[in-house]
């Protein structure tokens, strides 16, 4: 990992909206994340829980019932890009592995996001973007990323714009986030995009959004776990998982917000 240049990669997602860094995980590594992650949907199929539809599976929380997917949840490039971006005392704010295949001659779960020009970016006042992001997602790219199986359709640099598609369904030029199995891919989520074509390949990636340690999270992390649980992560998952930025109960409980200060 020390190989990579991340000023550079920094530099590029400032630039571009989008850096893709290859050569992360082993093939190896993604076969066996793709296996755990294909048997967790059927469990969650035969549990009766949301895991997206015949088109799209989708598995929010991938960790949930597979804790030894958690290690999923930070990489060694990530880290360092996102401290850079955001400071060391950066969470988790969404986790999902998703897959945009068609599972045919089969029909389950419900509607699916990510459909029509969007961003994860956050908006104040009269849909005012930030600037800058507060928030920057990464893909593992579980499979190849390529135009005939999903990959993702973005618009380059228009993470600059700070602002929502006027139209989600508008017919804009735009690139394939194309990246070979095993790559990194990071984009700042300002960044106008949309899902790509369903087919009836394997498309297995693993999102994770990343902001400050201020932010809501989509769901309550320290809920999932126990303390006994918890205590046994490494202190950077127990940070993402937002164990040390729970904020206390009241004065009396202590004063600092953060638990730990990376300084």
């Amino acid at each position: 990992m020390s190989n990579y240049d991340i000023d550079q990669i920094v530099q590029t997602i400032k630039s571009e909206g989008i850096a893709v860094i290859e050569d992360v995980l082993s093939e190896e590594y993604c076969d066996q994340i793709k296996s755990e992650l294909d048997q967790l949907v059927q469990k969650r199929r035969e549990d009766g829980h949301y895991c997206g539809n015949e088109v799209n599976q989708v598995l929010d929380n991938y960790f949930m019932g597979a804790p030894q997917l958690l290690e999923l949840l930070t990489q060694d490039v990530t880290d360092k890009v996102m401290r850079k971006f955001i400071d060391n005392d950066y969470v988790l704010i969404s986790p999902s592995a998703r897959n945009r295949r068609i599972l045919k001659d089969q029909e389950f779960g419900r509607k699916t996001s990510g459909h029509g020009w969007h961003t994860d970016s956050r908006f104040i006042g009269e849909g005012q973007g930030l600037n800058p992001s507060l928030c920057y997602m990464s893909i593992l790219c579980i499979d190849d990323f390529t135009r005939d199986n999903g990959a993702t359709h973005y618009i380059p640099k228009s993470h600059l714009r700070y602002e929502r598609p006027a139209d989600r369904n508008a017919e804009l030029e735009f690139e394939y986030l194309e990246a070979p199995k095993g790559s990194i891919v990071i984009f700042d989520t300002a960044l106008w995009h949309k899902i790509g074509e369903a087919s009836g390949k394997s498309r297995w990636g693993v999102f994770n959004t990343y902001g400050p340690w201020f932010m809501k999270p989509y769901h309550r992390f320290d809920k999932m776990f126990n303390e006994e649980e918890m205590q046994s992560f490494t202190p950077l998952i127990r940070q993402l998982l937002h164990h040390d930025s729970i904020v206390p109960r009241d004065h009396n409980e202590r004063m600092a917000t953060l638990r730990r200060v990376n300084g």
